[in-house]
């Protein structure tokens, strides 16, 4: 059998889900990723993807994102469950990209289940500097009502107002680790252009005619209706321990629940420190998954 890396064409959107979702059935018992994600994703000129195919078959998926400074490089491999092992390959190919373009470091990540690449990446020298984790609430109850600071409230978000909406994200999440400011337009090509945008999701807790916070939402990445997706929740720290984050996240579970979703997802930096885990359980949401970021120099 002979494997090669190679670019992947944009035609190939429907076979890379397909062996990313066998990735994750494999390890979770759910798909990851739609089609239409895969082709979104391959369009965005940020970020360079390849597939290791043996013998006509693809047998591995991996991508490489260069952080706005140039100085990092995220890497994403994901190989078919029946083909363990072809990652070393891949993150040969991702690792050269990365050193090509001028980055210090790579970082890649794994979900705590996938303990093949897990292995593979320690043999290169990777080492686990954070962790996050994916979080999930089931919508089968009855939900708590939102209960709001005086003076606040919440809307969708305006047309008009998506650089108002961005800038309090940036605000919101300055102070927390990994950030890094977004230029509006790469922003704006991975939301406001996303084939599961849809404004009526996207919530704005307002304080007068100020942004207080912000709560954009989705159903998930794999195209499944019934399964909602919180993508970022955010307050500026002005407005901060009153209460906003819950009643806008308990503002987004009924419109799902509403709409007909069963459960609802959300990924959280492990080891935040703005009191983040202990909200969503609040909310009555548990950890469903862990994903280690890892990181070597280039």
């Amino acid at each position: 059998m002979t494997t090669v890396v190679r670019p992947l064409d944009l035609a190939e959107a429907e076979a890379v889900a397909a062996l990313i979702n066998a990735h994750s059935l494999a390890l979770h018992g759910v798909p990851d990723l739609s089609a239409g994600a895969i082709r979104e994703w391959l369009a965005n000129d940020a970020a360079e993807a390849r597939v290791a195919e043996t013998d006509g078959e693809l047998v591995c998926y991996g991508d490489i994102l260069l952080s706005v400074t140039g100085e990092r490089a995220d890497l994403d491999v994901r190989e078919h469950p029946k083909h363990r092992g072809v990652s070393r390959m891949m993150l040969d190919e991702l690792e050269a990209i990365a050193a090509d373009c001028g980055a210090t470091t790579v970082r890649a990540y794994a979900v705590g289940e996938d303990l093949s690449l897990a292995t593979v990446l320690a043999e290169r020298g990777y080492r686990t500097i954070r962790h996050s984790y994916q979080m999930l609430v089931s919508l089968d109850t009855t939900l708590d009502e939102p209960q709001w600071p005086y003076g606040t409230g919440v809307r969708t978000m305006a047309e008009g107002e998506e650089r108002a909406v961005r800038d309090a994200s940036n605000d919101a999440f300055a102070d927390h680790w990994g950030f890094e400011e977004q230029p509006y337009e790469r922003w704006a090509s991975w939301w406001l252009e996303s084939e599961r945008f849809d404004r009526s999701l996207n919530f704005v807790a307002v304080d007068g005619d100020t942004i207080a916070g912000i709560c954009l939402c989705s159903t998930h990445w794999s195209g499944d209706p019934s399964y909602g997706w919180v993508q970022l929740l955010g307050v500026r720290s002005a407005w901060r321990r009153q209460g906003i984050a819950l009643a806008l996240l308990l503002h987004a579970f009924a419109e799902f629940q509403r709409r007909g979703c069963d459960r609802v997802g959300l990924g959280v930096d492990a080891q935040s420190t703005t009191g983040a885990l202990e909200l969503y359980a609040r909310a009555g949401m548990h950890v469903e998954r862990r994903t280690d970021a890892l990181e070597r120099p280039v």
